[in-house]
């Protein structure tokens, strides 16, 4: 990175407060504990929290800049302050403006579920033919996806964003600062029910991706999706290059042990075959999602598979490990849905010994949580389940489902992850699924069954 401190303050529309002392802006920073030298310190204010109280902490560390909402912030600091009316409003300018310095292509990845694993999979493939940056982890925010624009550097070709949300607006801000020529919907589902009426309204909300969708550009919808396919999709993609993958691009998906899937995508007129190495068929459709904007983007059918020879999935997403105390263990615990969790007991069913699903809340589902997470108890009941294990308030409702249905499983609740005990209910030689919401910090039973 190299900005100088007059274009922060174009690109933010600032008012500098101090004398510009010519230094040279290399990197970006909303937190004093990671910052460097040379970095430009961006303190973002929050409801517990508030970053302007650490901008003396940024000098002392090497920032030679900083962003303040403060009118009267004191004038006698030992870097240049730039007044701007919002801190997170400047940061998300100035990103735009530093992306829009850069000739490179971005691909952005949106939908209700599979953003960071198909984020991972078009960025690995496009790293074949193209110098590539992508999107940190999940930095997939108003404070997160500005960081990742802020990678680039003057011999990229092309950036991968990852694009959440939780309310109407959000993507379509991150969209403008993005300014894609390649747009992806992985799926639309229950994503944030809680602040959504219905399913069209989460459609609306991931397809304001179009909405900083450059001129010429294309987006690539899962053709299987009702939604995607459907009215209200069809007026808003009108205009731009949509293409629409599906089931029918796809010539087999045939299961090669546990873990993986060996594929043949056909798709205008080029055939790739891969081996995608985490288990589930939803992840062969992120798959096919990728190899599309790959193709689209030249990258041969062989560099796309020497691709996915290499590609590790996500932390938390589908990761099959086995431990010293007999288990197969299936971790899943970065976040879930309805669908998700569906798609990862349909894996669960291919396991070895007792399948064990250890289930907890699915948050952010407003009004329908009980009735989901009920839907999703019988669900495993009927997939098979030998043993359930819910933990959590709403999880009640699942063990409740589970049991409506009847059959030969068993099932057990705890109100919190400190009461589980793996000694309590597992056997050797089980596969167990572990799967909940982010905010249920299931890594802790991970940790708990691993030993």
């Amino acid at each position: 990175m190299h900005l100088k401190i007059s274009e922060i303050v174009a690109a933010t529309g600032g008012r500098l407060l101090s004398e510009d002392l010519g230094g040279v802006v290399t990197g970006v920073s909303t937190d004093t504990r990671s910052i460097g030298a040379g970095a430009l310190f961006v303190p973002i204010v929050g409801p517990r929290f508030d970053g302007h109280e650490y901008i003396g902490d940024a000098a002392e560390k090497g920032a030679i800049c900083a962003l303040t909402e403060r009118q009267n912030a004191p004038t006698d600091m030992d870097i240049p302050l730039v007044y701007v009316g919002s801190t997170r409003r400047a940061l998300l300018d100035l990103a735009h403006f530093y992306r829009m310095k850069h000739d490179v292509r971005v691909v952005a990845v949106v939908g209700s579920a599979g953003k960071t694993t198909t984020k991972d999979m078009i960025a690995d493939i496009l790293s074949q033919r193209f110098r590539t940056k992508r999107t940190i982890r999940n930095f997939n925010n108003d404070i997160g996806l500005p960081l990742s624009v802020f990678q680039l550097e003057a011999d990229d070709e092309v950036l991968v964003l990852e694009m959440g949300m939780n309310r109407a607006g959000e993507v379509r801000e991150l969209s403008l600062v993005g300014a894609p020529d390649f747009a992806v919907v992985t799926y639309i589902g229950d994503e944030h029910m809680e602040n959504f009426e219905n399913h069209e309204g989460v459609l609306l909300a991931n397809l304001e991706v179009l909405d900083g969708l450059r001129d010429g550009g294309t987006i690539v919808l899962k053709g299987d999706d009702p939604l995607l396919v459907g009215e209200i999709a069809g007026r808003k993609v009108a205009g731009f290059d949509a293409l629409y993958p599906g089931a029918k691009n796809i010539y087999y998906a045939e299961p090669v042990g546990f873990q993986e899937t060996r594929c043949r995508f056909h798709w205008r007129g080029a055939d790739v075959d891969v081996t995608v190495p985490i288990p589930g068929a939803h992840m062969v459709m992120n798959a096919l999602l990728a190899c599309v904007v790959g193709l689209e983007m030249g990258v041969s059918p062989g560099e796309i598979a020497g691709a996915f020879e290499r590609f590790t999935p996500p932390a938390g997403r589908l990761n099959v490990f086995n431990t010293q105390g007999g288990f197969t263990v299936i971790d899943d615990v970065y976040n879930a849905n309805p669908e998700s969790v569906a798609e990862a007991i349909k894996v669960l069913r291919r396991g070895e010994g007792r399948r064990v699903a250890v289930l907890g809340d699915m948050n952010e589902l407003g009004r329908i949580a009980e009735a989901r997470h009920r839907e999703i108890g019988a669900f495993a009941a009927r997939e098979g389940v030998d043993l359930l294990v819910t933990i959590g308030e709403l999880s009640r409702f699942t063990n409740e489902g589970f049991a409506s249905v009847g059959g030969n499983g068993r099932s057990v609740h705890f109100e919190a992850a400190d009461d589980f005990d793996p000694g309590e209910v597992l056997e050797r030689g089980d596969t167990v699924l572990v799967k909940a919401s982010r905010g249920m910090l299931f890594e802790t039973i991970i940790e708990k069954i691993k030993f």
